[in-house]
């Protein structure tokens, strides 16, 4: 009898728009050695904060999603760049069941294409785009804990293969970016909210994370919306109580905190 292979861990990556895809730098670099590092996935399940649910729970099911430029304002390269890994409508079925079973109400859209969260970070995880990839959208206005039941009813599918990756960031407030700034300091209140994140995910406190926007310092600058913030919840639930590796940690443009985590395996 063979043995049991080893499950993948769960991931959680930032989104700092498209630029990873465009910029040769430390948090690009660090992206392609977790490609290289994680044993060959036979399919990555996302959640990216860019794609909301408000009824239903989304998932992609096309076999060949494609991508969508969702954002203004770039060069033209950026609106030229195609990231064309399969989908894998099997996997999206699989995904609705699994969900239904734990009580979560989800949809299959055939659709829907892969956004900026999914694909910028993952063309540098996977660039020869040779792994299908299901979408998950992010269940809007929810309490974190049901977030965390998503990637608990999913977690399974790691001991399958499927890497199981959440896009987001700890701190997103495009408003005080200070952009075209490479030397910019980091900002304090961005750090004091990582460091409070950091603690509590360390200790496994996850209930004080669930209730971060009241007890975090600065959670109003750092997430002044929960979209972002949220997948990380897919994340915690996904690795099962695991305790996170700290793989990546670099800041740009003063409070553009970009940070890799694997939770167990």
């Amino acid at each position: 009898m063979s043995p049991q292979p080893a499950a993948l861990p769960a991931a959680f990556v930032t989104d700092l728009g498209p630029l990873p895809a465009f910029m040769d730098d430390d948090y690009a670099f660090a992206l392609a050695e977790l490609g290289k590092t994680l044993p060959r996935p036979k399919a990555v399940v996302v959640m990216s904060g860019h794609w909301l649910a408000r009824e239903s729970l989304g998932v992609s099911a096309s076999a060949a999603p494609g991508i969508v430029h969702d954002y203004s304002g770039f060069p033209r390269e950026f609106y030229d760049f195609d990231y064309p890994c399969p989908g894998s409508p099997e996997l999206a079925a699989d995904v609705v069941r699994r969900l239904a079973q734990a009580g979560v109400v989800a949809r299959e859209d055939a659709k829907r294409p892969l956004d900026h969260g999914a694909w910028a970070p993952l063309s540098r995880v996977y660039p020869k785009t040779d792994v299908p990839v299901v979408q998950l959208s992010v269940p809007a206005g929810e309490d974190p804990r049901k977030i965390m039941g998503v990637g608990l009813a999913l977690a399974p599918l790691r001991q399958e293969g499927v890497l199981l990756l959440a896009s987001g960031a700890l701190v997103h407030n495009l408003r005080l970016l200070r952009l075209g700034d490479d030397a910019a300091p980091e900002d304090a209140w961005a750090k004091a909210f990582d460091a409070w994140v950091l603690e509590r995910l360390d200790a496994g406190k996850i209930g004080e994370l669930c209730d971060y926007r009241r007890l975090a310092p600065e959670a109003a600058k750092a997430a002044p919306t929960p979209e972002h913030f949220d997948p990380l919840f897919f994340a915690l639930g996904a690795a099962e109580g695991a305790r996170p590796r700290h793989l990546h940690r670099s800041v740009r443009y003063g409070s553009g905190l970009r940070r890799i985590f694997a939770f167990g395996a």
